[in-house]
């Protein structure tokens, strides 16, 4: 509870926590924790998580489950678009092979710029259950790059305004968001190959002197990898739990930085409670 609390507080949501408790919504930590932590940008993810977030919190306090889900399903989708967006920094090349598939709602062309978006929420100009297929560059087996469309079926059977609701209690809840959970789960395992790749070519750049103006690890740290790159705190774990030992058999110039560098990380996370 108490990490729940920091996390939201970081989300700016403190001042509803007093009305709402965040801690008894079900898996909101799990969640929050796959999202970016602190993405300063113009699009304004953290504002748009911070919505939903109350949205789900509101929702499940006064019983309203169903309705609850449709915001959590809000931050999955977050979550998938984040990651393709990743996958677009770190694989260019592969990534330009496999939007090939990518077309747009009819009417929403002129807005389109997937090859290079500006913004994580360019993705939602492509049919949600198309979206998996990028995937594949992480090698999600295909029944869970299924479970991406089938959660947005399961989420639209759910939006009709069929004079009935499917959600009605805590135990149903569970159940539907526990597939939201394990979907996010097993694409997170196979990001972790990706940004262990994109970190060792990160803290390479950084020895080099390739960021200019950065002499402190722990501004680089927020600035470049939490805020630009939008690192989950997930992420960011993955990477403080990775060795620097082969980075350092092969660029033994940078023995020092590389170590100051990895304790840094492991300073920064243990400060802000994630490990």
């Amino acid at each position: 509870p108490k990490k729940l609390r920091t996390v939201l507080k970081k989300f700016g949501v403190s001042k509803m926590s007093e009305v709402v408790d965040y801690t008894e919504v079900p898996y909101l930590q799990e969640i929050l924790n796959y999202l970016p932590i602190d993405s300063a940008d113009e699009e304004d993810i953290i504002n748009y998580i911070q919505n939903i977030t109350n949205l789900i919190a509101v929702n499940y306090k006064y019983g309203q489950y169903q309705f609850a889900y449709f915001g959590l399903h809000l931050l999955y989708m977050t979550y998938i678009y984040c990651t393709a967006w990743k996958i677009g920094q770190i694989e260019p090349e592969r990534y330009k092979d496999a939007i090939v598939f990518a077309r747009p709602y009819n009417g929403r062309e002129h807005d389109f710029k997937i090859e290079d978006p500006d913004s994580i929420f360019e993705y939602s100009l492509i049919p949600e259950k198309d979206i998996g297929k990028l995937f594949k560059i992480i090698e999600l087996d295909n029944s869970q790059i299924s479970m991406v469309g089938d959660l947005v079926d399961t989420r639209n059977d759910m939006a009709h305004a069929s004079g009935k609701f499917e959600i009605l209690n805590e135990e149903s809840f569970d159940a539907k968001v526990s597939n939201i959970i394990s979907s996010m789960n097993f694409i997170d395992r196979c990001m972790v190959r990706l940004i262990r790749k994109w970190y060792g070519q990160v803290l390479i750049s950084f020895c080099k002197g390739e960021y200019e103006g950065y002499d402190d690890p722990k501004d680089f740290i927020i600035e470049q990898m939490i805020q630009t790159f939008k690192l989950s705190t997930n992420e960011l774990i993955v990477c403080n739990e990775m060795s620097v030992s082969s980075l350092v058999t092969t660029h033994r110039g940078y023995e020092a930085k590389l170590k100051a560098f990895k304790r840094a990380v492991t300073a920064y996370c243990q400060e802000m409670g994630y490990v």
